[in-house]
């Protein structure tokens, strides 16, 4: 496939804390001198998916900023801290007794199976289209949005043309097993997209440069991050990751690691910032 100089943006899962230091730090970026939202195609995996939504859309920062950051979310947090440190061990467990990638979604469709509904799906879908403010979240030909199919233990890149209500895609996308029950759309079901993967920079092959934002969590998953990035730079894209700096990840350390936690959103929006701008000159000349 001719490439023709397109440059892509993966963002990846992480729940609130993701978002936050995903919007934080390409703010930061643009603030540093590097128009980051012009580039051609965004990958959202999960909480990656939510973020690419908001900056695909026409919002501008201080807008995106004012609904994201500073407005208080007012939303049930889904699992404990306990809960989640129990759930992040058994997902310790599926990557240390898993002889396969295979074997191992396998085991993590179990767990999305067994995951039951605390609120209804359409309460989930409004808060979804509360989560992403004002106006209406639409499809653009510059977003992608990954989540994992149970009946085909396989991962699917929804777009444009898939004919899916965005909503849905964004909770199928994010739909971790564990804390969120699978999502139906068209006869299949599907689960969170960072299964495989939590950034899945290899579903993109029309790229010439890519800048890959991981969250860099301690979750185990078959498709190593940096042997995707390896394939991907031999075919010829050049890559730049990013991780959080020390500063954002004292601030999830804070709160437990739990990040689908609300309330860290401003401070960790804030260091993403800080974050943006320092990087941004390094950026911007691989860019």
């Amino acid at each position: 496939m001719m490439k023709k100089n397109k440059k892509a943006v993966v963002l990846g899962g992480g729940g609130h804390f993701g978002i936050a230091w995903e919007l934080g730090y390409l703010r930061g970026l643009e603030e540093g001198g590097l128009p980051i939202r012009e580039a051609d195609i965004f990958v959202g995996t999960s909480a990656g998916s939510q973020a690419s939504v908001i900056v695909t859309s026409d919002k501008d920062w201080d807008l995106i900023w004012k609904e994201q950051i500073e407005k208080e979310i007012d939303e049930i947090t889904p699992i404990s801290d306990e809960k989640m440190g129990e759930l992040f061990k058994t997902f310790e467990n599926i990557a240390q007794t898993a002889h396969s990638a295979e074997e191992w979604i396998t085991a993590e469709v179990e767990i999305s199976k067994q995951t039951k509904a605390f609120i209804t799906n359409q309460e989930r879908l409004d808060m979804l289209k509360e989560r992403y403010g004002s106006g209406q979240a639409s499809w653009n030909d510059k977003l992608r949005i990954v989540a994992t199919s149970i009946e085909d233990i396989n991962r699917k890149v929804f777009d444009e043309t898939s004919n899916v209500d965005i909503y849905t895609a964004l909770q199928a996308s994010a739909a971790l097993q564990g804390v969120w029950p699978s999502v139906e759309i068209n006869g299949k079901h599907f689960f969170d997209g960072g299964s495989f993967s939590m950034e899945n920079p290899d579903l993109v092959n029309d790229a010439d440069k890519m800048l890959v934002l991981s969250t860099g969590l301690p979750v185990a998953v078959p498709y190593k991050l940096d042997e995707l990035l390896t394939q991907l730079e031999e075919k010829g894209t050049q890559t730049t990751l990013v991780l959080p700096s020390e500063k954002v990840m004292n601030i999830l350390k804070a709160f437990h690691y739990n990040t689908v936690e609300a309330k860290m959103r401003p401070t960790v929006a804030e260091a993403a910032r800080e974050q943006g701008r320092a990087d941004a000159p390094f950026i911007k000349k691989n860019w």
